[in-house]
């Protein structure tokens, strides 16, 4: 009999399995670290070798994968945190544990991270949600009518690389300029900070330190570093923007502000929204901003979303 659905997370250094009833019930958690080796070529046999230690394949009704890159129609464009190309993960998986009656999906892991915050998180209750994730990069993710939007080529709610930059102009992982990702993000904030720190006079303690965080500019805008707290506001006003064009395009019902920067809670969503509702007034006059409360388990949570 076909009991359970498995939610599996695939990082860059870690993937994280989770066992759910057919209910939705997580039951079990299992952790492995991700090989890779060749390219990652032995990832799905390892994730195959701990499920059969763990549970009888035959048990198993439909199983939902989160991967770090752009997918579509239930296929991988490239994931180049694993080594990975075009990659059909459910033909292979198949393969691996011959088995043609388990159902497989696939998705972007920032999409499946809001998923999970509309199955078991902040956005419970919700069906139209817009998460984006404040990292090293910029994550994000679109749910519309409880479903996962890919878009063609998987890239549907890539904001962290709309361009929103003129004055600094920084350069981005992408390889073009002055995307979102480059002043909002964790280590954009940290650029930016530089960037003020040199065209600026201003006295700040962030000139005490030869480096510093995202957190300690964070913290210091907070005390009341006026510098600090303008490099903040100003990353939150980028921000704020590009959310004010994505609700033009979805209205979602709510924004999930995730990642490390969204430690900093509403003193984050404070400053977004100060910038967000002069840009969407007067056809907005509220939308729901949430602090993420999944954590590293959003993704796992909302691999089981996919296939439930």
């Amino acid at each position: 009999m076909r009991k359970y659905n498995l939610g599996i997370d695939i990082g860059g250094t870690s993937i994280k399995i989770g066992l759910f009833d057919i209910d939705g019930n997580l039951l079990e958690v299992f952790t492995l670290k991700t090989n890779l080796r060749d390219h990652g070529r032995y990832i799905l046999f390892e994730i195959a070798s701990l499920i059969k230690k763990k549970v009888d394949f035959q048990e198993i009704k439909a199983i939902g994968f989160g991967v770090p890159g752009p997918v579509a129609n239930n296929i991988v464009y490239s994931c180049v945190n694993l080594g990975w190309g075009r990659k059909d993960i459910a033909s292979e998986f198949k393969e691996i544990i011959k088995d043609d009656e388990i159902l497989i999906k696939v998705a972007n892991d920032a999409n499946l991270a809001a998923a999970g915050e509309i199955y078991k998180g902040v956005a419970s209750g919700y069906s139209n949600c817009f998460m984006v994730t404040l990292g090293t990069g910029i994550g994000s993710g679109v749910i519309v009518a409880g479903r996962v939007v890919d878009g063609i080529n998987g890239v549907a709610g890539e904001i962290g690389h709309i361009h929103v930059d003129d004055d600094y102009n920084l350069s981005c992982n992408c390889g073009k300029s002055g995307c979102l990702e480059t002043v909002s993000s964790a280590t954009g904030i940290v650029r930016l900070a530089n960037e003020y720190l040199k065209k600026s006079d201003k006295p700040s303690m962030l000139r005490k330190f030869p480096y510093f965080s995202a957190k300690k500019v964070i913290d210091l805008a907070k005390s009341g570093d006026e510098l600090a707290f303008e490099i903040i506001d100003k990353a939150m006003n980028y921000l704020g923007q590009a959310l004010a064009k994505v609700s033009y395009v979805i209205n979602p019902d709510i924004f999930i502000i995730g990642g490390g920067v969204s430690n900093a809670g509403d003193f984050i969503v404070n400053l977004i929204t100060k910038h967000y509702y002069p840009l969407v007034k007067p056809f907005i006059n509220h939308t729901n901003f949430a602090i993420a409360t999944l954590g590293n388990d959003a993704g796992m949570f909302g691999a089981c979303y996919l296939v439930k």
